[in-house]
């Protein structure tokens, strides 16, 4: 790889990673790594995830990367003590357990991200600060648009339907989930914009990408983590089966989940990318693309019959200077869905 000459944060910097355990949290520390950087990953439980540290020390040896413990990000100060030294805070922790009851979520998911934000404004070695948002946090998918999605697009629906009085009944989880993802960034940007003359050398972003189910590829360590979360879709339609999740939304953006990781490393920085949102979708995707590749793929194979179709209408203001990101970083631009299936499914 050859060397960056747009640092804004010189290599062998520390990176504070919250939720690195996590499909997402991981592969976004594994990217830092690949950079240049040094990760201090936060975990609830030190124990338990003890393999991540075993991970990249036989992948990128020792002195790298550290694990710290953070068993609630929603308390007051949780991140001051490990945020010391540090150059640069990627948020990703969230609370992603689809309960519909949004007051026993959407506090959470806004105290976890101001607490980063106010831990990195507090400590004056941070730099840059880069929170993992979602394309839920922008609109619904099954939305008929009015107009292009832009910075200024929030999912407004999703945080009314949300906070409807109860019964809170099981389908109304994923649009708590979005409410959350939505308010939190909202919080985010509101903070920094009332404080950023406190930290005018601070820098923050936002990645927006599309819905946890179309972050492809494989798990980091499918020994220590299976596939669980989104990487398992993909290998459950291989095996002629599927989740309820499957066809609740039948049409959506995808990206490669080292795509993601590489757009975070990207806001975190690249001199050019300041205070924005970074909206990583590769490209459109339904369920039947994917099994048409996977057909392809394991012709021995039976699989379902079709069972969605039709691309998300949406048009993303912003796509371009997304996968150009990834050309500066070095990769030729966005991984294809072809590529993201495969690698989704090599090790089955």
């Amino acid at each position: 790889m050859s060397e960056l000459t747009d640092r804004a944060v010189p290599r062998d910097s520390i990176v504070l990673v919250t939720g690195a355990n996590g499909f997402l949290g991981s592969h976004i520390s594994d990217q830092f790594l690949h950079y240049g950087y040094r990760v201090r990953g936060t975990v609830r439980n030190l124990e338990k995830n003890a393999w991540l540290k075993r991970h990249f020390e036989e992948k990128y040896g020792a002195g790298r990367f550290e694990l710290v413990e953070v068993a609630d990000m929603a308390t007051e100060k949780a991140f001051h003590a490990v945020v010391k030294g540090v150059s640069i805070v990627a948020h990703t922790a969230s609370v992603v357990s689809l309960d519909p009851n949004p007051n026993n979520t959407i506090p959470v998911v806004i105290s976890g991200s101001l607490n980063a934000l106010k831990a990195a404004y507090d400590e004056p070695s941070v730099q840059r600060f880069i929170c993992t948002s979602s394309s839920a946090s922008v609109y619904n998918p099954l939305d008929e648009p009015d107009d292009k999605v832009t910075q200024d697009t929030w999912n407004e629906v999703a945080i009314r339907e949300a906070w409807k009085e109860p019964p809170y009944e099981p389908e109304r989880g994923m649009m708590a989930y979005a409410a959350g993802k939505a308010q939190a960034e909202k919080e985010i940007w509101q903070f920094h914009k009332e404080r950023r003359h406190e930290r005018a050398d601070l820098v923050v972003n936002t990645s927006e990408q599309p819905l946890d189910q179309r972050r492809l590829s494989r798990p980091l360590d499918p020994v220590n983590q299976g596939y669980t979360s989104t990487s398992a879709f993909i290998p459950l339609l291989c095996k002629g089966a599927t989740m309820p999740m499957h066809p609740f939304f039948p049409r959506q953006y995808f990206i490669h989940v080292q795509d993601t990781g590489r757009l975070h490393v990207a806001a975190a920085i690249l001199s050019t990318v300041k205070d924005e949102r970074i909206f990583a979708f590769a490209g459109r995707f339904s369920w039947d693309r994917v099994l048409s590749i996977l057909r392809e793929a394991r012709s021995t194979r039976s699989f379902l019959n079709d069972f969605s179709g039709g691309d998300d209408p949406h048009e993303i203001q912003g796509r371009e200077k997304a996968e150009n990101l990834l050309r500066v970083l070095g990769r030729p631009g966005w991984t294809s869905l072809e590529e993201s299936v495969a690698d989704n499914i090599r090790d089955l």
